[in-house]
């Protein structure tokens, strides 16, 4: 129990991470494009009209217009190019950026975490004892062992292994190859890693 209950704890503060880089992430971003917004309605392409938007011509010429004025001495609050340029912009947007992509990098692992320890019960609740005690043997030697030296270490018979192994490589969890007279047993790391 304490080795799931140490699981939950990490899965725990991996998600309030993914969640605050989210929420960091999205705010960032969120107010950047506030400022960008706000910039443009400062420049007068937002304004609106009684009833609705001003005409789209009326905008484009209140633009060129307002970047006229603003050739010689450009303000900072009113150019949206420069606000975002701006270092204090850059940073916030590639910190949501980072923050974003920090956030489904970790939700990525956790879903592999959980993926893998789905695999590894459900591959342990459809086990017998004796196929549990050669994947056992196969793990602590480093995932292979010979076919001679399983019998060895697992206490079981010659031929009680050897039905061990053609069930779990019907199950696809090992695989068996020649080698000399007796055969190589490797585990599929990929169920028990």
């Amino acid at each position: 129990m304490k080795q799931t209950e140490t699981y939950f704890k990490t899965k725990k503060r991996y998600v309030a991470i993914t969640l605050i880089c989210f929420l960091y992430g999205g705010f960032s971003i969120f107010m950047l494009s506030f400022g960008v917004y706000s910039s443009f309605w400062k420049m007068g392409l937002l304004n609106p009209v009684k009833g609705g938007f001003a005409d789209v011509n009326a905008d484009l010429n209140q633009f060129a217009d307002g970047l006229k004025g603003f050739a010689g001495t450009r303000k900072f609050g009113y150019d949206p190019i420069a606000f975002i340029c701006s270092p204090t912009n850059l940073v916030y947007l590639a910190g949501g950026v980072i923050a974003i992509l920090a956030g489904l990098a970790i939700w990525s692992l956790i879903r592999q975490k959980e993926l893998k320890s789905v695999k590894q019960a459900a591959t342990a609740n459809l086990l017998l004892p004796d196929e549990n005690a050669v994947i056992e043997a196969l793990k602590d030697s480093g995932y292979e062992l010979t076919q001679s030296k399983l019998t060895k270490e697992t206490g079981l018979s010659k031929v009680q292994v050897h039905r061990v192994i053609k069930r779990l490589e019907s199950k696809r969890i090992l695989e068996k190859h020649d080698y000399g007279v007796t055969n190589k047993i490797i585990l599929k790391k990929e169920f028990f890693d």
